[in-house]
């Protein structure tokens, strides 16, 4: 049998594989052998065989505290031995870290992997911890409003359900916890859970070369269900250029990517991450791809084969069963057939999945419709397409300059470092239009200036 989450092969005992068992007793339990080479045929321990077999146990167990099952075995007269080690229902340590298997990888476990373990052995979730101090009073009212509105429009939620006062409501969600809303409470539904859970938010950003040419990018924040909203609003508004082609005199707006299978991705991550990392769900876009990175990585299940039937099995479970009252996603682990059957119908690769022990990314790459058509539009088109995309962007300026904005704080809003420049493609010709007005007519250059959309009262 190969090297797995489960097997590992050692010609030799050292002190160190002491990790790989701790590692074993953490996740999923399983068999290390001494004595195999790396394809698992037996070379023996030689004369070395009885002695370790006798001190391996009490090694084990003064350094592990746990007594796993070793047995001295042979094979055409060579010696190996086999330790058994079960899953352990607490955190086991050695030297004080903890280890945990990954694949055929043995790592030093993260204190939020340490913390959602911990939680999982006494059959807590981290979303469903309390948080003390917080009221419904506290939480975003529109926020909720939306979620009654699509839980009743994709009849997950019967008006009746939803005409309840909101702690009703969230007690019937099961968001409470004793008298305590539940971090998942917080996320879903607070305008600014960031004060509680660090990196809550979705971060974008437009590159044209590389990674290091990022030409402009975007901080959505506020409550889960209003970033499920509005990051695929922005992404296929400003960040996903769409390529006009005409098919029996009826226009055509070409993507890169099925735009309903960017959602089964975009609310996967946002129900699945792993929130106590810390960082943000990142949003990279190029001309011909995307990525989506995303802390925690995918459990066990889903890892041989993503796109073949499974259980649905979140981290976050409470955050999940919302997300399914919305309408979002389904509850049945269907959410990558949909994207597949999505991706199929729009001709569009499969997303590539890469995972190692900081997250998961996803790599999306543009449908060969798309290529075409982006190889063989003009300059002038390209242009044409910009000019688009500069329209609507300088819509969103002028709604979000109903109130009066400073300029460093629109450029900051709409993702642009270089402030001169963003005046001078955006604010000046806005001005110019009378689209927008200085608060500060007589004085153009005061460094009191802000700018206000002709819109407002």
């Amino acid at each position: 049998m190969a090297e797995n989450q489960e097997i590992e092969y050692k010609k030799i005992w050292k002190d160190e594989w002491l990790e790989w068992i701790c590692g074993m007793a953490n996740t999923t339990g399983g068999i290390l052998y001494i004595g195999l080479d790396d394809n698992g045929k037996v070379v023996g321990l030689g004369d070395s065989a009885n002695s370790l077999f006798d001190k391996l146990p009490g090694k084990i167990k003064d350094s592990l505290g746990i007594i796993p099952k070793v047995k001295l075995k042979d094979e055409d007269g060579k010696s190996f031995i086999e330790i058994d080690v079960e899953k352990y229902p607490v955190l086991i340590s050695y030297n004080g870290k903890y280890y945990l298997r990954s694949g055929r990888s043995n790592h030093t476990a993260t204190t939020a992997e340490i913390q959602r373990i911990t939680l999982s052995r006494v059959g807590k979730t981290w979303d469903s911890m309390p948080i003390p101090n917080v009221t419904v009073d506290d939480l975003d009212e529109e926020s909720i409003k939306v979620f009654k509105d699509l839980a009743v429009k994709n009849k997950r939620l019967t008006p009746e359900e939803v005409s309840v006062d909101n702690e009703t409501l969230l007690k019937n969600l099961q968001l409470f916890d004793g008298n305590y809303l539940t971090i998942a409470a917080i996320l879903l539904f607070h305008s600014h859970p960031e004060n509680w859970v660090t990196g809550a938010y979705t971060k974008i950003g437009y590159f044209k070369k590389n990674d290091a040419d990022l030409i402009y990018q975007d901080e959505i924040k506020g409550s889960l269900i209003m970033q499920a909203i509005k990051v695929d609003e922005v992404v296929y508004t400003k960040y996903m250029k769409g390529l006009i082609t005409y098919e029996n005199q009826r226009r055509i707006d070409e993507y890169m990517f099925s735009r309903s299978a960017f959602r089964e991705l975009l609310y996967n991550s946002l129900q699945h991450k792993l929130y106590s990392s810390g960082n943000p769900i990142q949003i990279s876009i190029y001309d011909d791809k995307f990525y989506i990175f995303n802390s925690g990585e995918l459990p066990d299940n889903l890892k041989d084969d993503l796109y073949a039937k499974h259980f649905s099995t979140p981290y976050n479970p409470k955050i999940a069963q919302v997300f399914f009252k919305a309408g979002f996603t389904e509850s049945w682990g269907r959410g990558f057939t949909e994207i597949k059957e999505s991706c199929k119908q729009y001709e569009c690769p499969l997303p590539e999945l890469y995972m190692d022990k900081g997250g998961t990314m996803i790599l999306c790459k543009a449908s060969e419709r798309y290529l075409k058509l982006l190889n063989t539009i003009g300059e002038e088109s390209n242009r044409a397409q910009d000019r688009a995309q500069d329209k609507a962007q300088d819509e969103m300026i002028i709604e979000f300059c109903l109130e009066p904005k400073d300029l460093k704080e629109i450029a900051e809003y709409f993702g642009y470092k270089n402030v001169r420049k963003f005046r001078e493609n955006h604010i000046n010709p806005l001005l110019n239009t009378g689209k927008l007005k200085m608060t500060i007519p007589n004085k153009p250059t005061s460094r009191n200036q802000k700018y206000i959309s002709n819109k407002s009262k």
